[in-house]
Formats: structure tokens, C-alpha cells, sequence
């Protein structure tokens, strides 16, 4: 036939079709190739992060003095507690260098068998000069550990027999859903109060994405966290998340799905509209509120208590409960403008100086049986009284329960329908309302501590918040879009006013975690009122212990993956594949168990300042979030030159102890002696569960290295 029309159909389809299978085959090795490289940053995301630091800040009433001549001879922490303190406002010569102060006659060994010492001796023979009696006198001086040397760190620590529940605070500066992540298998379920404040997704949020995705790309970056934190949340407790009108719809969509209860929301009347071009004034935000468990969110009536102390104080001046003390105790509380109105009816005083109000007792519907409608007698002219309309609401044996109580207000004679009294001790307990009316501002705060964030919100709105779950003064509250520490602030707050013992957990992310947020935590703790950046009072003593910790980032992971190449690999996966999953295994980020023989200098390149520096991580820390362990000790002892750092705590109830030491270059004499110095020292006594790094003889521990690589990997699923 030729090279006729039809050959030339033919020849073309042909073409065609090679090209069409060329093309389906490229995209599928670009599919493919796409596919193993989000795999791979979707592993990397996902893998649990080091903890990179950990220091603590401990008010001086929890440190032993045998390490005061140290502190004061430290002046990296005399400048600090200068800076945010102004301590050399009480004694200058605390900073005169030709003032001698307490300096120690012998430190103690670098080494110490253990800790504490057998020898109280070995520690600095101070009697007691003018530095040490100066932080004797100021016993709410906040040490940080990150003034001393590892050393000073291990004895001091050495001294706590409850660490963890000894702790008041934990500071994380982080990604809060690598955070999360980390903390999940230590604090799940344990949670009594989770309140945060996240980016709005507006203009002036700060939070920036491509307009097309941006109430999508905001909405995943929230379900993330709030489905992390929901396994946070204890039995009975509570779930508060501010929002404003931008994604306030999807949010709370959002919330339906999660396994929470509806609490309401509540709309935050900030008394300052804010005014935009063809809309109605924005004055308002909102709180959406979630909770698990049989919770009723509690209302603190404060002026109630400032109410209470007057009447007090009026009897007190006039000698009892008298007329003119009734007299100027009404006057007192109609001129209390920023009294409620329910405040305000609160202006009487019976003869045991009880205050009360009177509440109408009729019932809001008619009543059909006669026993409603039986009158009540005056006690004086022994006369009946008027009945309510629809008649009694109670029944006549309450009734008489309350006139035998004498809750039961008569006027001066029969004319006048009895009503019922209700003694304002037995209110100064609410039901948290669904509109929070204040105008006050956070910013004022942070000016009053010296510090310079943008906008803060108010403290007192926080205070609010945060005791309405927590009345009795227990529980832990987690914020993990801490900003600049308002819920820190608010917890030390609350503390203070009524001794409780309500713990929180703080992430932050921003560099103002250092410049802000740690700053005001402290200088809260410190003294409760401050001005022009200096304490009004240094009375208010708080005794407290922050632990706060610094994580690799998702960028420090993903600047530490090295790729190990191997002679003769079967390459049973596409390339990429293998090189991504398998010779990346031993990158310091993926936990190179290798490495665990020298566990105090594991190291990570980390960025700062743009700038990379190779620095020590804390693999200890790291595991025990890990594994879970309520620490109860620390101790740091030494075998000659040998360190042997050993938590105890527990674990899911179970008695835990995890024992680390560098081994390399270990021989089998060696183990011996580990083995040896374990047992004298009774490192493993009564405990359930033994964890050792690298190899050892001790028959009942087992191996951390292949738990640590699994655990790293594990994902906690709600």
C-alpha cells in the first residue's frame, strides 16, 4: 500500500503513543521522586526533637546556703539580679570590686564520690560574711543555673528528693507542636487548664500566608496542635482559646470534631471599639470554650471580699453592729461605682454583722395548692403578712427551715412581705458568665516590669480565667503560644493570693523568649508590684522552682542529616529511597546510637544568629520525655574519673531508674567495675525497671540505646 494516507495515521498513533508512555513514565519517577522526599521531611517532621538545654531558676529559700559563697561570688548572676532586680539599690557594695565579700577558702573536688557529700566539710567553711547574709536576707533572689558550670549544677539538683513535683513551672523555647510532640507521652492525660492565644490570621497577627490558602493554611496549622494537646487534657478540665471574628466560624467548627464538651463561648467585651470604614465597631472577642468531664467553670466574686472587709472594718471603729454603722456601710457601698448592681444590693448588715441582700420568695407561676399561700407571722407584732401573688415558690416546710436559720427579712411590722436573705459569704462563688466586661490592658503590666512586647493581654482577664477550673489551687496549666508569659504571670498571681499549688507550662518559640517572656516570669516570682522597671516592694516573697529547656528546631534537623555511603548495597528500592531511608540512619538528628558511648558529648549543628555552632545536647533530658518518668531525683556521683548521672522516678507507676556513663573504649574489666560501682552504691535498689546506656553486666538493666531510636519514631495517637 505504499506510504499512503493511512500509513501515515498509523506511523503518527505510533509516535503518539511512545510519547504518551515516555511522558507517563517521567511523571512517575517525578511522582516518585516527590513522594520519598515528602515521606522523608514528614519522618523528619515528625521525629520526636533533642532537648538541646536545661537550666533551672530556684528562689534562694530552696537552695541550700552551703552554696551561698559561690553565688555571691558569682558575677554573672550579681549582674543579672542588678538588671532585672536593681539589688544594688539595697547594698552597692555588692558590686565594689575593693569590697571584700565571702570569698571561699576551698571549693569543693571537681569529683565528689556522690551527692551530697559524706563530709559537709568539703564545702566552702563560710561563717556567715556580708554577701552571704545579704542573699540570706533576700530569700526570693531567683538563681539560674545558667550562671554556673555543670558542676555547680549536679550538687545543687543532687539536694531535691521530688524534682519534677517540686517544679512550679516549665519554660519550653521551641515549635510548639515539636513541643508538644516531645512532651505528649510525659503529661498525657495530666492537664487541668490548656489557654491560648494563637495568631488570629488577621493583618496584624504576624502570622503570613498566600492569600489563596490562608484561612486553610491557618486552620491545619491549628487542627495540628489542638489534636496534639487534646491527649493533654486530664479527666475533668478545661480548654480556653481565644479567637476574634476572622476564624472564629471555623474554629469552633473545628472544636465540634475533637472529643470535648461545649462549654459556650464566651465574648470578651474589651470596652475600646475600634472603628473601621462601612462596619460597625469592633468591641469585642471571643473565648472558646471545650472541656472533658463533669466541669462547672467558677466565678470569683473579688469585690465580694473587698465588701466583706469593710463591714469588718466599720464594726470594728464603731464597737458592733450599730445603727450608725449600718448607716455608713450603705453610704459606702452606693458610692462604690465600680460595684455590679448585684454588688451593690449587698448593704445590709444583721446583728451577727452578716452581710446580705433580700430576694423575693414568690413563685413565678401561680400556685393551685393552698399550702403555697399560707401566710407567714411577724415576729414582733405576731400579725400575718402579705402573701406573694402566685404564692410561696418554696414549700412551707422549707419555709420553716429557713425562718428557724433566720434567713427570713421582715419589715418593721406586718404591712411588709417578707423576703429571703442571702449572706454574701455563702456568694463569693459564681458560675463563670458568658460576657466578660473589661477594659483593662496588658501592655501597662509589662511597662511597669521594663519590658517592650507590642500587645499583652491583661492578667487579671487570665487570673479569671484560669481559677475558674482551678479553685481548689491545684492543677497544671498549659499555654503553647505562651507570647510574652501572661499565663505564667497569671498562675504565680493566683498562687501568691491563696497559697495554691497550681503548676503551668509555657512554649514559646520567638527570640522574645529570652527578652520578654523569661524576664517577666522571674521578675514576677521576685515581687508582685513593680514601677519604671524596679520592684515597689520586695515583701511578697514567692518560693519557686522553673525548670526551662531550649529543642532543636525542624531546621536543626534537617541541618544535621548526614548520608553514610556503603561498599555493596543491594539497592532493592529506588535510589532515592534507599539513600533517604537508609543511609541517613546514623545522622546525629536520627539519634546515632553509635554515639550513645559518650552520651554527655553528643552534639548537633545548631543555628543562632545566623551563625552555625556545633553544640552538646542533653540526651538525658531527651529520654526521659521519652520514656515518661516523673523524676523524684538526680544524682551525679563519680567512680574516680568516671561520671555516673542517675534519674529515679516513675514510670506509668512502676519504680524507674535510668543510669548513664560514657564507655568508650570500654574493656570486660571495665564492665566489672561499673558493675562493682553500681551495686555499692545501691543505683538500682528497689526499682521495677532498670535503663542503662550502651552494654553492661547489672542483670537487671536493660539497654536504652534501641528504646531511645524507637521511641524517637513513635507517634502517640489520640
Amino acid at each position: 500500500m505504499g506510504g499512503g494516507p493511512l500509513n501515515k495515521k498509523l506511523t503518527n498513533s505510533n509516535n503518539w503513543f511512545e510519547t504518551a508512555k515516555l511522558v507517563h513514565r517521567i511523571a512517575t519517577q517525578i511522582t516518585d521522586f516527590l513522594s520519598h522526599i515528602e515521606e522523608f521531611q514528614k519522618r523528619l517532621w515528625l521525629k520526636k526533637k533533642f532537648v538541646r538545654s536545661t537550666d533551672y531558676c530556684i528562689t534562694l529559700d530552696r537552695v541550700p546556703e552551703e552554696f551561698y559563697p559561690e553565688i555571691v561570688q558569682n558575677e554573672s548572676q550579681l549582674a543579672e539580679w542588678k538588671d532585672l532586680f536593681a539589688i544594688h539599690e539595697i547594698d552597692p557594695d555588692l558590686f565594689n570590686p575593693d569590697f571584700p565579700l565571702d570569698k571561699p577558702t576551698a571549693y569543693p573536688p571537681d569529683k565528689p564520690t556522690s551527692y551530697p557529700p559524706d563530709k559537709p566539710t568539703s564545702y566552702p567553711p563560710d561563717k556567715g560574711g556580708r554577701g552571704v547574709n545579704f542573699l540570706k536576707q533576700h530569700p526570693n533572689l531567683i538563681l539560674d543555673t545558667c550562671h554556673f558550670d555543670a558542676n555547680f549544677k549536679d550538687r545543687l539538683l543532687s539536694h531535691f528528693n521530688n524534682l519534677d513535683n517540686e517544679t512550679d513551672g516549665l519554660l519550653i523555647h521551641g515549635e510548639n507542636f515539636q513541643a508538644l510532640n516531645l512532651l505528649t507521652k510525659k503529661y498525657n492525660e495530666s492537664i487541668k487548664c490548656i489557654h491560648i492565644d494563637p495568631p488570629y490570621n488577621t493583618q496584624t497577627s504576624g502570622f503570613l500566608y498566600k492569600n489563596a490558602y490562608q484561612h486553610s493554611s491557618w486552620l491545619s496549622m491549628m487542627a495540628d496542635r489542638l489534636i496534639t494537646s487534646e491527649q493533654f487534657m486530664a479527666s475533668e478540665s478545661c480548654f480556653f482559646c481565644h479567637i476574634d471574628e476572622s476564624e472564629y466560624e471555623k474554629l469552633f467548627l473545628f472544636f465540634n470534631s475533637l472529643r470535648m464538651d461545649d462549654q459556650g463561648s464566651i465574648v470578651w467585651d474589651k470596652r475600646n471599639p475600634i472603628g473601621a470604614s462601612n462596619t460597625i465597631a469592633t468591641q469585642h472577642e471571643y473565648m472558646i470554650c471545650r472541656s472533658k468531664g463533669n466541669v462547672k467553670l467558677k466565678a470569683q466574686h473579688i469585690n465580694g471580699q473587698a465588701i466583706l472587709k469593710k463591714s469588718l472594718a466599720l464594726a470594728k471603729a464603731y464597737g458592733g453592729i450599730t445603727t450608725q454603722c449600718r448607716n455608713d456601710f450603705k453610704t459606702w457601698i452606693n458610692k462604690k461605682t465600680e460595684l455590679s448592681g448585684m454588688e451593690r444590693s449587698y448593704s445590709n448588715i444583721d446583728e451577727n454583722g452578716h452581710v446580705y441582700t433580700t430576694v423575693h420568695m414568690g413563685a413565678g407561676d401561680v400556685r393551685t395548692d393552698p399550702k403555697y399561700f399560707r401566710p407567714l407571722i411577724h415576729p414582733i407584732t405576731k400579725k400575718p403578712c402579705p402573701v406573694p401573688k402566685n404564692g410561696w415558690s418554696s414549700t412551707p416546710e422549707y419555709l420553716d427551715d429557713l425562718l428557724e436559720k433566720n434567713e427570713v427579712s421582715f419589715g418593721v411590722d406586718e404591712k411588709t412581705q417578707p423576703r429571703r436573705k442571702c449572706y454574701l459569704k455563702d456568694n463569693l462563688t459564681g458560675e463563670l458568665t458568658s460576657v466578660i466586661s473589661t477594659g483593662e490592658r496588658g501592655k501597662h503590666i509589662l511597662d511597669a516590669f521594663g519590658l517592650d512586647f507590642p500587645y499583652s493581654h491583661p492578667v487579671g482577664l487570665y487570673e479569671k480565667l484560669v481559677w475558674s477550673i482551678t479553685t481548689d489551687g491545684e492543677g497544671m496549666i498549659l499555654d503553647f503560644f505562651a507570647g510574652s508569659g501572661t499565663n505564667a504571670h497569671a498562675t504565680i498571681n493566683l498562687n501568691r493570693k491563696d497559697q495554691g499549688n497550681r503548676k503551668y507550662i509555657l512554649i514559646e518559640m520567638g527570640h522574645h523568649f529570652d527578652t520578654v517572656l523569661m524576664p517577666r516570669v522571674k521578675k514576677a516570682i521576685y515581687a508582685e508590684k513593680w514601677k519604671n522597671a524596679k520592684p515597689v516592694s520586695r515583701e511578697s516573697r514567692l518560693s519557686h522552682i522553673i525548670k526551662y529547656q531550649r529543642i532543636e528546631s525542624y531546621e536543626d534537623a534537617l541541618n544535621n542529616i548526614e548520608f553514610t555511603e556503603r561498599e555493596n548495597s543491594l539497592f532493592e528500592e529506588p535510589l532515592l529511597s534507599y539513600l533517604l531511608g537508609n543511609e541517613t540512619r546514623e545522622s546525629p538528628t536520627f539519634l546515632n546510637v553509635a554515639k550513645l558511648q559518650n552520651p554527655f558529648s553528643y552534639q548537633l549543628n545548631i543555628v543562632q544568629d545566623m551563625q552555625t555552632q556545633t553544640q552538646s545536647i542533653d540526651l538525658p533530658e531527651t529520654f526521659n520525655y521519652l520514656l515518661g518518668i516523673t523524676v523524684q531525683t538526680r544524682r551525679c556521683l563519680y567512680d574516680d574519673d568516671r561520671r555516673y548521672l542517675v534519674y529515679r522516678g516513675t514510670v506509668a507507676q512502676k519504680s524507674t531508674v535510668i543510669i548513664w556513663r560514657e564507655t568508650a573504649g570500654w574493656e570486660p574489666k571495665d564492665y566489672e567495675r561499673d558493675y562493682n560501682f553500681i551495686q555499692q552504691h545501691k543505683l538500682t535498689d528497689n526499682a521495677t525497671e532498670v535503663y542503662i546506656n550502651t552494654d553492661s553486666i547489672v542483670p537487671e538493666a536493660k539497654p536504652l540505646d534501641p528504646l531511645f531510636k524507637k521511641l524517637m519514631f513513635s507517634q502517640t495517637t489520640p
